[in-house]
């Protein structure tokens, strides 16, 4: 057989592969026949051919670099870059060994350079697919898009399309027919996100917005998308994904606006009141602007509910809420906050006088009859007003100061405005320092108690008293009990307050029973918040107190005819405890608040004080003469004994005597005075000066 030889320069030249030798300074001395093809270069035209030469511009000097650390450390040379500066650069990578002398001196390398063109564009296809791949997986209900940036064409799954009510004919394969599809209050921020995620790979394009479909209906979409960059991470495509949120998005509405809104009257509550109040305060920082702030209450509300119940109480809000949204501005915010408190941010405001017509006006609108259930409902509104940034420049100031002002419209006699001011703040930090200083008053006995004599007409002599508490502070001096109650209410502080008293009384009517009267008896208030459920355990100090000092009658509790407007059970029941463990009960300054005659026969009443608002009058005025004859009549009808208050002449006695009435209680007798004073006039030969006070009486009734 004919032998077959080759020569190694055959099989170089006809191999597949890129081969060069290259001399010491990178210079070609040999190239065969692929490297040629690759290089679209003669054998001649190759040789002495530079390492650098065609190297695209932007791969050239990481190349060199990479080239002289090998050589340095005398490694074999691989790397991946392109060659070639035109529009389609082609991409090889290149493996080169260096030759070594005995000595160790570099001659020169001999190596291989493939082109991978054609293998990256498939790693690149099949990275594309990945990603389509597993955006799909992500959920069923995502559309797919693929835009190829360099030809802008798009690509859309039939998912896609069918979100969006298209088909691939009418929706067009061009991106700008993708983006026109974005609301246009949205697409300029979507736009904005495509070229920040384009500049920075770790910007991630994950973006909420509005789109129209087919038929022109709005859709919350969510958008997800990532670029494919090639090695200078310049992107050339787009792979993303839509998905239809619109539930969710509806959703999320709804949740905000529950968290934002009052559910009955549909006004902005304080959560967004707060949140707008906030804005307008940073607003005004900057620009100087000025705003008025009005904390508005509806007066005697309560009532509304109580007597024709809380459906006709909501209607009745609904109505206020629509009135305040007629008489305030556009620019202006109104809110609900809470019960029957409404709250007002005026803005663009040039006068005070502005505000105040506005108020003026609010009080007028809201005192105009109400027809609800078939019946006119009269109320009216309490209003404070505070301005930025006179009063305040802080959210939580402004608050309080118009609830302040607003408070001080109410003590005034309610349905008008106040504006806050320094005097209002500094009766508001005294009755901060009152309430906290309200509990160490306790301990360290500053309180005292006094007692005012009550006469007993038809008997002429003294035998009841009523214990009213006094505070002796260390630095204010004497504090009245219309400055401290109230707070003491309010704080909680009321019940301690409440049992220091009783037991005062308890211990000091079983000293008077003892030595002057065993029938009488001693008065003590106790105020509609020491009825609260959460107080009851001190129902039982009082209790004790009369079993351990074993006092089987001599106490009243004077209650106030506002507790009666609760008309629940509980305090029938506790009223009824107190009786059975021989406590009587009187009702307070009848005839000036709002119990009506049913409250008597609802509740067990022993005795009714006529309140000194029509004492003090008899003497002039024939209707307060005949309401007090009508009250003592009333009142003996219905088994009940009648204490007159404020009885201060002896002609005011004389009247109450012939009218029939029970007992009188006022400075005629006696103001109210220490234990041991009481004690002095019980023991006296003419207790209180009765005997005087009855002659000047006799006299005054010749001449009445």
């Amino acid at each position: 057989m004919e032998k077959f030889t080759l020569s190694p320069e055959h099989v170089l030249d006809n191999a597949p592969t890129g081969i060069f030798i290259a001399g010491k300074n990178g210079e070609c001395t040999y190239t065969n026949k692929a490297l040629q093809n690759l290089l679209g270069l003669s054998y001649e035209n190759s040789l002495g051919v530079g390492y650098t030469e065609n190297f695209h511009p932007d791969d050239k000097a990481v190349v060199i670099k990479h080239w002289h650390d090998c050589v340095a450390k005398k490694k074999v040379f691989k790397s991946t870059f392109r060659i070639g500066s035109g529009p389609e650069p082609k991409l090889i990578v290149v493996l080169a060994e260096p030759l070594f002398s005995d000595n160790k001196k570099l001659l020169g390398y001999v190596g291989s350079v493939d082109d991978i063109s054609e293998l990256n564009d498939v790693q690149q296809a099949l990275r594309l697919s990945q990603q389509r791949y597993e955006l799909a997986a992500k959920g069923a209900s995502a559309g797919i898009w693929d835009w190829n940036i360099d030809s802008d064409e798009v690509y859309y799954s039939v998912k896609f399309t069918d979100l969006l009510g298209f088909d691939n004919l009418t929706f067009g394969n061009e991106w700008e027919s993708f983006s026109e599809q974005i609301h246009p209050e949205d697409r300029d921020l979507f736009n904005l996100s495509i070229s920040q995620h384009f500049n920075d790979p770790f910007e991630v394009l994950d973006f909420e917005c509005r789109i129209f479909s087919a038929k022109q209906h709005e859709l919350w979409v969510h958008i997800v998308g990532e670029a494919i960059r090639d090695k200078q991470g310049i992107p050339h495509r787009m792979v993303g994904s839509i998905t239809d949120v619109t539930d969710k998005k509806q959703s999320q509405q709804v949740i905000w606006h529950q968290a934002n809104f009052d559910a009955l009257t549909q006004l902005p509550n304080r959560n967004m009141f707060t949140d707008r109040l906030n804005q307008e305060i940073i607003k005004g920082k900057r620009t100087g602007d000025k705003f008025a702030l009005l904390f508005i209450d509806l007066d005697h509300f309560k009532e509304v509910n109580d007597t024709l119940g809380h459906n006709a109480g909501d209607l009745l809000l609904v109505e206020v809420a629509e009135r305040l949204r007629l008489i305030l501005r556009q620019s202006d915010t109104v809110a609900r906050i809470g019960g029957d408190e409404f709250t007002a941010l005026l803005t663009n405001i040039d006068s005070v006088e502005s505000v105040e017509h506005i108020a003026a006006k609010l009080i007028e609108t809201i005192e105009l009859p109400f027809f609800i259930h078939g019946e006119s409902i009269f109320i009216s509104a309490s209003i404070g007003i505070t301005f930025f940034p006179e009063h305040s420049e802080k959210m939580d100031e402004l608050l309080r100061f118009a609830d302040q002002a607003m408070y001080l419209s109410k003590e005034e006699g309610r349905k008008q405005y106040r504006h806050f001011s320094r005097r209002l703040q500094e009766k508001a930090d005294r009755a901060h320092r009152l309430s906290q200083e309200l509990r160490l008053a306790i301990i360290e006995q500053q309180f005292e108690v006094l007692y005012q004599p009550i006469y007993n007409i038809s008997k002429q002599a003294v035998t009841k008293a009523e214990a009213l508490i006094r505070w002796h502070h260390p630095d204010m001096g004497m504090i009245s009990p219309a400055d401290f109650i109230p707070i003491a209410e309010t704080s909680g502080v009321i019940a301690d307050i409440g049992d220091w008293v009783f037991k005062c009384a308890a211990s000091q009517v079983k000293q008077w029973q003892a030595k002057f009267n065993k029938e009488f008896e001693i008065s003590v208030n106790r105020s509609p918040a020491q009825f609260q459920s959460a107080l009851e355990h001190h129902d039982r100090v009082w209790f004790n107190k009369l079993e351990e000092l074993s006092i089987e009658k001599g106490i009243c509790i004077e209650i106030t005819e506002g507790l009666l407007l609760d008309d629940n059970q509980s305090v029938k029941e506790k009223l009824s405890a107190f009786q059975r463990a021989g406590m009587s009960i009187s009702l307070d300054d009848f005839g000036t608040g709002y119990a009506a005659l049913s409250y008597l026969t609802k509740f067990s009443i022993d005795y009714l004080k006529i309140d000194r608002a029509f004492v003090m009058n008899i003497e002039s005025s024939e209707q307060n003469k005949a309401l007090c004859e009508a009250i003592i009549v009333m009142a003996h009808k219905l088994g009940l004994k009648v204490i007159a208050e404020g009885v201060e002449t002896t002609r005011q006695l004389d009247f109450l005597a012939n009218a029939g009435c029970d007992f009188a209680q006022g400075y005629l007798i006696s103001k109210p005075i220490s234990a041991e004073l009481f004690e002095q006039e019980l023991t006296s030969c003419d207790p209180f000066n009765m005997r005087h006070h009855f002659a000047l009486a006799v006299q005054a009734s010749l001449s009445f």
